[in-house]
């Protein structure tokens, strides 16, 4: 089954899950709160790109940093998680579309006239196939404005033995069980449990970042369970 699918099966209990994390709503709001706050001072409204958006918790965690005075435009490859997106409430300026993000530059043609002020992708790059990554990057920095901001946000541990045998005891331990109890699709928590093992180090998604032409980077780690688990990494197109 493809991921999509698969994203597409567990949404429909995917907040109740996300709400069920301690620091998972804080951390996305932290960190685009961060990214609107380099971007004070655009010409309003900002316009933004939420990569990867699913259920739209990542847009409403824009929408909440930076007002109602915003075009957001949500890209997401899974069906299901932009329905779940479509009940929600959301002022004029927020869109979807349903696209994988190696698609950007051509949804980008068709939605946005000119590059973007921000791009703010969490939990995406893991979902693309290591060998697209780099081209998915730097198709993130062509899609910015000279000047512009690019907020990742995802878990990585690898080379970390503490952070992986904590994200380990953590997923199975708790997250699959509670997939289980909640009807939740566990086949795609057992796919984020492999899939942040095998994600990129900080250091390599660093390197993509730099072969991209961003700069600036400043990393960040969440608290609580998450720290070591959890970054966040901002970074600037050159102006």
């Amino acid at each position: 089954m493809q991921l999509a699918e698969q994203f597409d099966r567990a949404a429909g209990r995917y907040d109740v899950l996300t709400r069920l994390n301690p620091g998972y709503h804080r951390a996305l709001r932290e960190a685009a709160t961060a990214l609107v706050s380099r971007l004070r001072g655009s010409s309003a409204p900002l316009r933004l790109w939420d990569l990867g958006c699913g259920s739209g918790l990542s847009t409403r965690a824009l929408l909440d940093a930076a007002g109602t005075e915003v075009t957001v435009v949500g890209l997401d490859a899974s069906a299901g998680m932009l329905e779940q997106a479509g009940t929600k409430d959301w002022p004029d300026g927020v869109r979807f579309v349903q696209a994988r993000a190696q698609e950007l530059p051509r949804v980008a043609a068709e939605e946005l006239a000119g590059p973007a002020d921000g791009v703010f992708a969490a939990y995406l790059l893991r979902n693309v196939p290591e060998d697209q990554r780099d081209a998915t990057v730097a198709a993130i920095h062509d899609q910015v404005r000279p000047g512009g901001w690019v907020a990742l946000q995802d878990y990585h541990v690898k080379g970390d033995t503490v952070a992986s045998a904590v994200w380990t005891l953590v997923c199975w331990g708790v997250v699959m069980p509670l997939a289980v109890v909640l009807r939740g699709n566990p086949a795609i928590y057992r796919y984020l449990w492999r899939s942040v093992l095998d994600n990129d180090s900080t250091a390599r998604l660093s390197s993509r970042l730099d072969r991209a032409g961003l700069t600036e980077q400043t990393w960040s780690t969440a608290g609580g369970w998450q720290r070591g688990i959890l970054h966040t990494v901002l970074a600037r197109r050159p102006g």
